[in-house]
C-alpha cells in the first residue's frame, strides 16, 4: 500500500472514521482554496490550461466526492451518537442539528459555483457580473464552511470520540467502506502549475 499524505500528516483509513472526517475537511478546504485562487488570478482574463485543469479537478471533487462527506455524517456518525445516552450526548444533539441545517443551506452555493465554473470552462471567460458573483459565492461558502468545520471538530467530533465505543467506531468505518465499494477513487489529478504546491490528495473519499 502506498502511503498518502495530506500536508504533512498521513491520511486516516476506515479504522479511524472520525479522523477520516477531518481529512475530508482539509480536502474540501483545499479545493475551495484552489477555486478562489484561480478566480482571483485568472477571473479577469482568458482561462489558461493550468487554470482549466485546476477548475476541472475541483469541480470533479465537489460533484463526485464531497457529497459523501455529508452522507457519512448524517447516515453513519450522527445516528450512532444520537443513540448514545447521558448528559454529554444530549449536549451535542443541538450541535448536530445545526450542522445538518448547515448542510441544507450550503447545497445552493455549490450548485451556483458549478454552474458558473462550467460556463467558464465552456467559454474560457467570465464577464464582470459572473466573476463577482462567483467570488462572492466562493467567499460565502468558505466562511460558512469554516464555522461549520470548527463546530464539528471542536465539539461534535470530540464528544463522539468520547461517547462511542471501539466497536461502534469500527462499525461506522465498515459502513463507510461498504458504501465506497461501488464508487470511484479520487484521482491524483495534478493542479500544480496554477499555484506552487497545489496538488490533489489521492484516495477514496
Amino acid at each position: 500500500m502506498i502511503a498518502v499524505n495530506l500536508g504533512d500528516k498521513p491520511l486516516a483509513d476506515f479504522t479511524q472514521p472520525i479522523e477520516m472526517r477531518k481529512d475530508c475537511h482539509r480536502r474540501i478546504e483545499h479545493f475551495l482554496d484552489v477555486l478562489r485562487k484561480v478566480e482571483r488570478r485568472l477571473g479577469k482574463g482568458e482561462l489558461n490550461e493550468a487554470g482549466r485543469r485546476a477548475l476541472e479537478a475541483s469541480l470533479n471533487y465537489f460533484t463526485n466526492f464531497a457529497p459523501r462527506h455529508t452522507a457519512d455524517e448524517e447516515q453513519f456518525l450522527f445516528p450512532h451518537v444520537r443513540r448514545s445516552t447521558g448528559s454529554t450526548a444530549h449536549a451535542i444533539m443541538a450541535d448536530m442539528g445545526c450542522l445538518e441545517q448547515d448542510h441544507r443551506r450550503a447545497e445552493a452555493c455549490p450548485a451556483l459555483v458549478d454552474k458558473l465554473v462550467r460556463h467558464w470552462l465552456r467559454t474560457g471567460r467570465l464577464n464582470e457580473v459572473q466573476r463577482k458573483r462567483l467570488r462572492a459565492t466562493l467567499d460565502e461558502l468558505a466562511a460558512t464552511y469554516a464555522a461549520h468545520t470548527h463546530l464539528e471538530e471542536q465539539r461534535v467530533f470530540v464528544f463522539a470520540s468520547q461517547l462511542l465505543e471501539a466497536e461502534q467506531l469500527r462499525e461506522i468505518g465498515a459502513e463507510m467502506k461498504r458504501r465506497r465499494a461501488f464508487g470511484g477513487s479520487l484521482p491524483a489529478a495534478a493542479v500544480a502549475g496554477i499555484l506552487p504546491g497545489l496538488s490533489t490528495p489521492a484516495r477514496k473519499d
